[in-house]
């Protein structure tokens, strides 16, 4: 594998992805929004293309031996998630076909997963998914969505993995768990979670590992990347150790928690691939990030 075209590379996941890529001397070309000065200093060639415009992102891919879909929008508004998620993956996988990509790597999160109808048991990578009408969030409807786009191209020839990452741990600016939520949670506006529901969690080195075990083979599977489970209550005791200000009582509630766990075993099987970071570790470098 020598040139990966990678979307998403400004962000959290996709910027250790491209690093981790530059550290074992890949070609590395970026689908971008805005073109990054620290992509320049790794040596990414950027291109600013829209996910709607299929010729523009297979004449980037051109010459690829892989893809790797990291871009997605997590906000609040279905029509504005299913254009990045649903529809850009569609455009992306077009493209990777059209411009004769063989690999596509696509980053999913657990979030498909129908919780309700799998209950507190072991969710396996073949476990439901959630629809538009079951009342999921417009990220878990539109990701699941971009999943079968994913899977359409592979039953027209494109060797495709789905890896299905929880939450992502680790440090950086854009980082939806080491950023974004400790700073909802300490100005009382995160969303109330039952304390005793089951955070499933991986470190984003972790997470890009497999990303890399991905594209050094042609398996074709949807995995798990789980680190480890711990409670909701148990992330939000680890932010108040480092965020005294944030009230002890936000972001709970009395729901019936979900006490599953995300079965962790296809991706040891299949890549031979074990996450090694630890809940710890992952948290002590958010806590060093904050200081």
């Amino acid at each position: 594998m020598t040139r990966v075209m990678v979307t998403g590379a400004t962000g959290f996941v996709g910027g250790r992805i491209v690093a981790a890529l530059r550290e074992r001397r890949n070609e590395v070309v970026a689908a971008v929004r805005t073109p990054s000065e620290a992509l320049d200093r790794l040596g990414v060639v950027q291109h600013t293309v829209p996910l709607d415009d299929a010729d523009a992102l297979a004449r980037v891919a051109s010459g690829a031996d892989a893809l790797v879909h990291a871009a997605a929008a997590a906000g609040p508004d279905l029509a504005a998630a299913r254009v990045v998620n649903t529809l850009g993956t569609r455009t992306l996988v077009t493209a990777a076909r059209t411009a004769g990509v063989p690999r596509f790597v696509h980053v999913s999160t657990t979030a498909v997963y129908d919780l309700p109808a799998v209950g507190d048991a072991e969710v396996a990578e073949d476990a439901p998914l959630v629809s538009a009408e079951g009342g999921a969030s417009p990220y878990a409807v539109t990701k699941a969505e971009a999943e079968a786009e994913v899977a359409r191209g592979g039953a027209q020839g494109l060797s495709v993995a789905i890896l299905r990452p929880p939450a992502v741990l680790g440090a950086g600016p854009t980082s939806t768990w080491g950023r974004r939520i400790p700073q909802r949670y300490r100005d009382g506006e995160l969303h109330a979670v039952a304390p005793a529901s089951t955070f499933g969690w991986v470190h984003v080195d972790d997470l890009t590992d497999a990303v890399l075990a991905a594209l050094d083979t042609e398996v074709e599977a949807t995995l798990n990347v789980v680190g480890g489970h711990t409670t909701f209550g148990g992330y939000l005791a680890a932010l108040r150790a480092f965020l005294p200000t944030a009230p002890a009582t936000a972001a709970v509630n009395d729901d019936v928690p979900w006490q599953g766990r995300y079965a962790d075993d296809r991706l040891p099987r299949v890549l031979g691939l074990h996450p090694t970071r630890s809940f710890e570790a992952a948290m002590a470098e958010i806590r060093t990030d904050w200081v």
